[in-house]
């Protein structure tokens, strides 16, 4: 009340407030950087080593376990996963959430220095950090089907630098495109007919083009350097390098060789529409805005496109600009909820005075709380957003609630000021305890750990700085402004409307009143109810988002030639042009590994995740490659729409075995388009085995030999010159399939010491072996996954139900079985989550008993909690949502909001019964009435004001969809419930005082007080 009584008597110290709050308000929005969603850390850590040309089998032995052995007693450590491939192993550490991750880092650098001796001497492990915001910004490509070498060479050498001067990114990756190089083709004849090798040649080439320092040398008054050399300037020039025959001739390169300028062969892809393109993505900084590298990024292009208007550069994805269009949509649904918490109020005053009064709250709550936000470094992403959308209903909660007691004081009071003070008195105890009780909820959000503590705590600040500036603006600007604008309450059609439904109201509550058996057993009938809805509601871990964006990985066969790899490709590609809803694709290949990403139109007729269920079935039979199609989204966890399970123990035989009968058993789930699993069919190999002593004794090494070999299947690159200003390499090589097949090394001859040849199987072998492409183990066992890709919005149901139909498997004895992928991560986050609105229930509780300094009525208030989620599961079944998340928050919300009716009912009755002395059947009925308006004015302008919100209007409003979903359901039941439900269970909390009272003995003038009060 001081608070009021000051903004009473110092009207222009407000007013000097706000304009404060309008100035620094706006500048705040300026000011703070865009995001999709808040910055995520991964308590993750990973180790890799090289140990060049051995296998998986060996780099899991001498590598990977002595890492694993080493580092497993790191403190904190949740789960640490290994893969050991040909010539590299990674270690994986995941680390318990709220882990020092660089204290860990610096404990994991000591013991990694000590296995210097234990690992093999060119081993040398590192260590790189998981981030979840250091990701691609953007996708740029160069059209690359004419003149590729040069579309290369400007991509690398003018645009790259570019870009990588631009604050804040931290890498910049050119792909794709052909490199020109000139090709000395020899003439296997000619060189047996002069007794030369390829090593002679290329050490001729080499010796010829050379620059060496001959010193410094004096030139009058002058010190000059002094070098000399000989070069080649253009290819063409080389023909004339001249060789040395052992008889002391010389001949020229152009006798023994072809020269001529060449095209790398492709040994990756890079296409953009079936054209062949130049790559190049951009990732940025963790720390850095997508928003503004994208806008700087853009100018670089313009400025670049401008100056070389013939190799234009187009841009293939920015997620900077997606950023803008969410958080703009969020915007936008924002403002649509404050139009109708607005049209709300005038209907329900029918003033237009009362109706901004109220309204002012909304933007004072608002800027202050934009500058709460910036002065904590919080970030405008679709999550505070959306909270400050969840909160536009609640800001002016507290405000009807004050105003519409100073309208009925103003009735009794003929003075604006003191019917201002007296509102404001009668019920400011419970605006701020009910502010408060939702204040408390939201506390457990902001400190929980793990993915949903980091991605909801933005919106959990934001909402309590809403609040708490809500509940300042009610106690100071609604009587402040209702004594200066002096509003009259208008009795038009609404008003009687709203007169009959509280005088319906009294009635029924008085009849029910006498009902009360009744009342709990359909109430807890509907709850019972509620509780089977579950089951038909469809689980996962957060919604997507609905960018139009699609990613399609393809796996192929291990060594397959890259022209196969193309043509499979190309397959896909062109089940990608039959789609009409396609704008572009793009295709990256190497390494053994494959990916298209596939951007949808704007105005298209079907939903991502309806392409992608099309896009799986027509991609599931696919030979030679395994499939993976998911839509991609700007959240950094989820969506995967995968069903994983995971097998380990100690014997690879065995885990192959359980591995086909899970993947046996999946491929007849209906809900399972593929099925695939993490077992490949082994790298094929070809081994050399040379005879040492049969060599030697020839004058010839092992590794001599080998170095030929190697050099006459690949090349080898002799020397570099300079034409026109660009470098190409200079490589020998024989003709185009001279050593194509295994077969044709039983043609390889090799060169002794004493000048004579003799063919390479004198003095080795081929064996032939099949080994693994790659070892996985989880904490210390080996790992097998099998994955089966679902259709959109049923994964979780179709993972459980594979989880049981595997638990049934005789899986061979050893195997441990356990579900991954988005299914473990589920679990640990709903865990936090229950936790979360259990904690916020108690919260509940001790505000309420410290309000009400009675248990008693903390516990009837506390029974509407449970009852909202008849209205929760409906809503949630009705709109075809999913319980994910985002949902599960708006159940922590609730347990805040669905209390704030009862609590201003309560409080009202028990203010009757003490300063008026009525019984409490008697003031249950008249508080009953006399807070119906506000109790259902509140709850339409939260529940409309998320309406936009949980019809998913606009675009990146898919995560929180099903948040508003939660609360405009509980809400609804619970506002019914708490008008019925809660007078029943007070009365029966009262003892022999909530006794109704029967028709012979009931006090007519109580009755008619309680009429005409």
């Amino acid at each position: 009340m001081n608070l009021t009584k000051l903004a009473l008597r110092r009207p222009v110290a407000i007013f000097v407030c706000i304009l404060a709050l309008v100035i620094y308000g706006v500048s705040s929005i300026f000011g703070m950087e865009m995001e999709q969603t808040p910055q995520m850390e991964m308590p993750m850590l990973m180790v890799r080593a090289s140990y060049s040309n051995a296998g998986p089998e060996d780099v899991e032995e001498l590598v990977t376990s002595v890492i694993e052995d080493a580092v497993g007693s790191l403190d904190g450590l949740k789960s640490m996963t290994s893969t050991s491939s040909e010539g590299n192993a990674m270690v994986a550490l995941e680390f318990e959430y709220g882990t020092d991750t660089e204290e860990v880092k610096t404990d994991l650098q000591d013991k990694l220095n000590q296995l210097e001796r234990q690992l093999p001497d060119d081993v040398e492990p590192s260590i790189m950090e998981m981030s979840m915001n250091q990701s691609s910004v953007m996708s740029l490509y160069l059209d690359a089907s004419e003149n590729s070498d040069s579309v290369l060479y400007y991509a690398e050498n003018e645009v790259q630098p570019e870009l990588e001067a631009v604050s804040g990114v931290a890498s910049v990756e050119v792909m794709g495109g052909k490199r020109q190089y000139i090709r000395i083709q020899l003439d296997e004849e000619k060189l047996g007919q002069y007794n030369l090798t390829m090593s002679d040649v290329s050490s001729a080439i080499a010796s010829a083009d050379f620059s060496t320092p001959a010193g410094t040398i004096g030139r009058g008054d002058q010190d000059i350097t002094l070098k000399g050399g000989e070069h080649f300037d253009t290819y063409e020039s080389l023909a004339e390098v001249p060789i040395t025959l052992q008889s002391g001739d010389i001949i020229y390169l152009q006798d023994v060789a072809d020269i001529q300028m060449a095209e790398d062969e492709n040994s990756s892809i890079s296409r953009a529409r079936g054209r062949e393109n130049v790559m190049i993505s951009i990732d940025k900084n963790q720390s850095a805005s997508a928003v503004t590298i994208s806008s700087k990024v853009q100018d670089v292009i313009a400025s670049l496109n401008a100056a070389n208007p013939d190799k234009p550069i187009n841009v293939m994805n920015d997620s900077g600009e997606t950023i803008r269009e969410s958080l703009m949509s969020v915007a936008s649904t924002l403002v649509l909820g404050v139009i109708i918490t607005m049209a709300v109020l005038l209907v329900f005053f029918g003033d237009i005075k009362a109706s901004l009064i109220v309204g002012t709250s909304m933007p004072f709550s608002l800027l202050t709380t934009l500058i709460i936000m910036s002065y904590c470094g919080l970030t405008l992403n679709t999550l505070s957003m959306g909270g400050l959308v969840i909160g536009i209903g609640m800001m002016v909660d507290n405000s009807i609630v004050v105003l519409e007691s100073c309208f009925r004081r103003g009735d009794v009071e003929r003075d604006f000021t003191e019917a201002a003070l007296e509102g404001t008195r009668l019920v400011a105890s419970s605006v701020v305890a009910s502010t408060i009780t939702t204040v408390v909820v939201f506390l457990p959000i902001s400190m929980m750990e793990g993915m949903a503590g980091q991605m909801f705590k933005h919106m959990g600040y934001t909402i309590i700085f809403a609040l708490t500036a809500s509940l300042i603006s009610a106690l100071t600007l609604i009587p402040l402004l209702f004594c200066r604008l002096k509003p009259r309450e208008h009795k038009g059609r609404i008003t009687r409307v709203m007169e009959r439904i509280e005088n319906a109201y009294g009635r029924l509550i008085a009849r029910l009143l006498n009902l009360k058996a009744l009342v709990i057993l359909v109430a807890v009938s509907l709850l019972v109810v509620s509780g089977a809805m579950v089951t038909h509601i469809d689980t996962e871990l957060m919604p997507m988002m609905d960018q139009g964006s699609i990613r399609i990985s393809v796996e192929t066969k291990p060594a397959l030639k890259t022209e196969k790899v193309s043509q499979i490709l190309e397959g896909i590609e062109a089940i990608l042009e039959e789609q009409p809803d396609i704008d572009e694709y793009s295709v990256r290949s190497g390494s053994g590994s494959s990916s298209i990403s596939v951007y949808l139109k704007d105005d298209r007729s079907m939903e991502t995740g309806e392409m992608v269920d099309l896009l799986r079935e027509q991609t599931a039979d696919m030979t030679d490659c395994k499939v993976s199609v998911s839509a991609q989204s700007g959240m950094s966890i989820g969506g995967n729409a995968e069903v994983t399970v995971q097998l380990t123990g100690k014997d690879l035989t065995q885990l192959e075995e359980a591995a086909s009968q899970v993947a046996a058993m999946m491929k007849t789930h209906e809900g399972i388009v593929s099925t695939s699993t993490s077992l490949s069919d082994g790298n094929p190999q070809a081994e050399i085995v040379v005879d040492s002593l049969t060599s030697r004794s020839l004058g010839l090494t092992p590794s001599q030999i080998m170095s030929t070999v190697s050099n006459m299947i690949s090349g080898t690159t002799a020397t570099t010159i300079t034409q026109d200003g660009e470098e190409y390499s200079v490589r020998v090589v024989y003709p185009e399939g001279t050593y194509e097949d295994v077969s044709d090394l039983e043609g390889v001859m090799l060169k002794t010491g004493s000048g004579s040849y003799i063919p390479l199987m004198d003095v080795a072998s081929i064996e032939y072996s099949n080994a693994p492409q790659s070892l996985q183990k989880l904490d210390g066992k080996y790992l097998v996954e099998v994955s089966g890709q679902t259709r959109s919005g049923s994964a979780a149901k179709t993972s459980s139900e594979v989880s049981a139909q595997a638990m049934k498997l005789s899986l061979p004895e050893g195997v441990s079985l356990s579900m991954g992928g988005d299914m473990r991560s589920m679990n640990e986050e709903f865990s936090a989550i229950y936790t979360a609105i259990a904690s916020a229930i108690f919260l509940v509780f001790m505000v309420m008993a410290i309000q009400f300094n009675s248990i008693r009525f903390s516990l009837v208030v506390l029974i509407s909690v449970p009852f909202c989620a008849i209205g929760a599961f409906a809503a949630l079944l009705i709109a075809g949502s999913s319980i994910n998340m985002a949902s599960l928050i708006g159940f922590v919300q609730l347990a805040g909001t669905v209390v704030n009716n009862a609590i201003v009912l309560i409080d009202y009755t028990n203010t009757l019964r003490r300063e008026q002395g009525l019984s409490a059947y008697d003031a249950l009925c008249q508080a009953g009435r006399t807070r119906l308006r506000p109790i259902m004015m509140t709850t339409l302008t939260t529940v409309l004001s998320l309406i936009p919100l949980a019809m998913g209007i606009g675009t990146g409003t898919e995560t929180m969809q099903s948040l508003g979903v939660v609360v405009i359901g509980g809400l609804i039941s619970s506002t019914f419930l708490t008008l019925i439900l809660i007078p029943t269970f007070y009365l029966l909390f009262c003892g022999k005082d909530g006794q109704t009272p029967k028709k012979r003995d009931f006090h007519p003038i109580r009755r008619l007080r309680a009429r005409f009060a």
